[in-house]
């Protein structure tokens, strides 16, 4: 029976690179073996990763005698495991030995080299005795005897790289809404719509803590989104090539789906037990209303605009809805009178006449939108508003309207109306 390997710490300088490593083919000297790794095995990125960060503390070097045995006054030995690693640490000790393509390079990574005394080694009595090592860490998996390579998901959670996607998948697959053989290739997929705002917001994933993915919708709203998205992912509907127009689109489409209740709830992990139907204790101060993020997009609109067959109106429209409200209030107002402004003027009305004057009383009649007096001020007040607050934004110096609320509240009261112009303005081409 063999002797046991002996764990020892031996120097650089008794350890020469092995010429008959299974990496090449068998070489007679040393600065053979040298040429042959720097060239094809990548020597030159390892030194300067060990230079920047040091060996790896969880890989010892293995080492077999050189002729004379383990009782020598100065044993040498051959690497058996590490060749690399022992050929990129001579070469920053003496990059005069580097072939002379690589011998600048070495000798730049050399300068910011401190050096090293001993190694961290393992000593064999001979080739037969660490050969069933080595094929543990070179022979494969080995029906899990060798070593396993981590898949991708595996190297995502290692990371910390799409820690979102694999969150979601992880429910996902817990709760029975995809099964594995689904899931399989779909990490990445996944991350590039889930990294997107709008899609996360209309799923009611919350990434704001990094160190868990929660969700503000119940769980049976969560679900019955996921579900959907998952649904499109296998149907090839959701794919890597979509781009950031894409995402906002299905995020609208998400906002569409039937039968969610749309109820929101303070964020929770996307392992906790749906609370919602518990009844809930009384809180001595009532929830902060949601934000307004951006103004309102709808799709009767959207569709509407693109029939007219242009291209400036869509576009206007889908701009105005896509900017972040809060930081760009001012702006969005511009935007929401220059769309008031276009849309109007594409269904007649002449340069001379203002938006709010071109849709007075008449107007409304005309279009079936006639609520009487009071009921048209509803109508009238935001067109007027609008109109005044975008002048004064556009020309003066220092004022400016900032009340992103109250926009999103006017472009969603004038919904009707922008129907019945957009139809007008249709008629008339």
């Amino acid at each position: 029976m063999a002797n046991p390997p002996i764990n020892e710490n031996v120097g650089l300088d008794h350890i020469f690179l092995d010429p008959e490593n299974p990496r090449h083919k068998p070489f007679e000297t040393e600065r053979e073996v040298i040429d042959y790794l720097c060239r094809h095995e990548n020597v030159r990125q390892l030194a300067q990763d060990i230079v920047e960060n040091g060996l790896n503390p969880l890989e010892r070097f293995a080492l077999i005698p050189d002729g004379n045995g383990l009782n020598n006054d100065k044993p040498m030995y051959f690497v058996a495991e590490g060749n690399r690693r022992i050929c990129a640490l001579k070469l920053l000790g003496d990059p005069t030995r580097a072939p002379s393509k690589n011998r600048k390079s070495f000798e730049k990574m050399a300068q910011n080299w401190e050096g090293i005394g001993v190694l961290p080694c393992v000593l064999f009595e001979d080739r037969d005795a660490v050969d069933i090592w080595l094929s543990r860490i070179h022979g494969g998996e080995q029906d899990g005897i060798g070593r396993r390579k981590w898949n991708a998901d595996q190297s995502a959670r290692h990371s910390g790289k799409n820690k979102v996607a694999l969150a979601v998948l992880d429910y996902a697959k817990e709760n029975d809404l995809i099964s594995a053989k689904d899931r399989k290739g779909k990490l990445t997929t996944v991350q590039r719509y889930l990294g997107n705002q709008s899609v996360c917001k209309a799923m009611g994933i919350d990434v704001s803590d990094p160190k868990s993915v929660r969700r503000t919708y119940s769980k049976e709203d969560f679900d019955l989104l996921l579900t959907n998205f998952l649904d499109d992912l296998c149907k090839g509907q959701v794919h890597s090539r979509s781009n950031k127009d894409d995402f906002e689109a299905y995020a609208r489409e998400l906002q569409a789906v039937s039968g969610q209740s749309g109820q929101q709830i303070p964020p929770e992990p996307l392992d906790t037990p749906d609370m919602a139907s518990k009844p809930k204790k009384r809180t001595s101060r009532p929830s902060k209303p949601k934000t307004i993020s951006y103004l309102p997009h709808d799709d009767e609109i959207e569709k509407a605009l693109d029939d007219l067959g242009e291209q400036k109106l869509p576009r206007l429209y889908n701009s105005i809805c896509s900017i972040k409200l809060q930081s760009h209030t001012p702006l969005l107002l511009i935007g929401v009178w220059a769309f008031l402004e276009s849309l109007s003027s594409k269904a007649g009305r002449d340069v001379e006449t203002s938006f709010p004057a071109y849709f007075g009383q008449p107007k409304l009649k005309e279009y079936g939108l006639d609520r009487g007096r009071k009921g048209n001020k509803a109508i009238f007040e935001p067109l007027k508003r609008i109109s005044d607050s975008g002048n004064v934004t556009k020309h003066d110096g220092t004022a400016a309207f900032f009340n992103g609320e109250q926009l999103a509240n006017d472009l969603e009261t004038l919904k009707n109306l922008i129907l019945k112009c957009i139809e007008e303005a249709k008629n008339k081409f």
